[in-house]
């Protein structure tokens, strides 16, 4: 927790939210109004005991629930962006969830805009698999350019997913997404939709044993490479890359690389890139010999 941050970020909303735009007044002991929400009406609208919402914005109340957080953020008026500041400057960690209630998500206008200039396969879902956008490339792979709603839903029971587009789904795609699904269940265990594809899931012969004997370390697909039919271009491989746009809470842009069958894989990249430029302006202090030569160490490639 980042107490004094988190305290000037605090009394700096609560002093501009006029108590009367709440059914509130406060009269200071001279008889004169006193700016802003005071932390006693504060615990008044939170519904807790007094002295705890003083206790969060000084910085030295324990472990503050998701729950209580979202509630003094909903006071407060804070937007999606501030939510995430907030939260992390309280618990350590980003939030949970969004801010909203709605559900409702926006992309930015950047992002769209980089999507749609990528030349390969690109889309923009939700955290519940929903997708929001996608470029004609990611069209293309499905037959009749008929992209899913939901992608989670499409790879685990449509039944173009197991028999033609996603190659060798039995081993390469199933084992790996159901677990996907069951991670993202257990960190929002209450969502509606991802409770729905687990009972699916649960329900279906060919994806119950998948969902139930999860291997570990498949929480995401970033930096796999599976094989795909592409509805177009035939057989081959796809490796995907994964981003979470800053700006836009709960939205996961995926970008697949398509490398059709017969083609040669490209090089082996290193695992670790060197830094380029070493500081090239001077700006910043020179390492010492011994740390100069475990930054060097630490850079070479296997």
């Amino acid at each position: 927790m980042d107490a004094e941050v988190l305290r000037q970020m605090l009394t700096e909303r609560r002093a501009a939210i006029k108590p009367e735009s709440l059914g509130l007044i406060r009269l200071d002991p001279r008889g004169r109004k006193s700016p802003g929400l005071t932390q006693a009406q504060m615990d008044d609208l939170l519904l807790r005991a007094p002295g705890t919402y003083g206790k969060l914005e000084r910085g030295v109340l324990d472990n503050p629930t998701p729950e209580y957080l979202r509630d003094v953020a909903d006071i407060l008026g804070l937007t999606e962006e501030e939510w995430v500041v907030f939260y992390g400057y309280a618990r350590g960690e980003q939030p949970p969830y969004p801010l909203t209630r709605d559900g409702e998500v926006s992309v930015p206008a950047h992002w769209m805009q980089t999507m749609n200039a990528f030349s390969g396969i690109s889309y923009l879902c939700d955290l519940e698999w929903n997708v929001l956008a996608y470029n004609e490339a990611f069209a293309a792979i499905f037959p009749g350019r008929r992209a899913p709603h939901n992608t989670m839903h499409w790879m685990l029971f449509h039944e173009d997913a197991r028999s033609r587009v996603l190659t060798d789904w039995e081993k390469s795609w199933a084992p790996l997404v159901a677990p996907q699904l069951r991670a993202a269940l257990a960190q929002d265990s209450k969502n509606p939709t991802l409770r729905a594809l687990a009972e699916q899931c649960l329900a279906d012969p060919r994806t119950r044993d998948m969902y139930t004997s999860i291997p570990p370390g498949h929480a995401h697909p970033d930096g796999a490479e599976r094989p795909l039919h592409h509805t177009e271009l035939g057989p081959g491989w796809v490796t995907i890359s994964v981003c979470k746009p800053m700006g836009s809470w709960g939205t996961v842009l995926y970008k697949l690389l398509f490398r059709p069958e017969g083609t040669p894989r490209p090089p082996a990249l290193p695992s670790r890139w060197p830094v380029a430029g070493r500081d090239p302006a001077g700006l910043f202090p020179a390492l010492s010999p011994r740390s100069q030569a475990r930054a060097d160490q630490s850079h070479q490639t296997p």
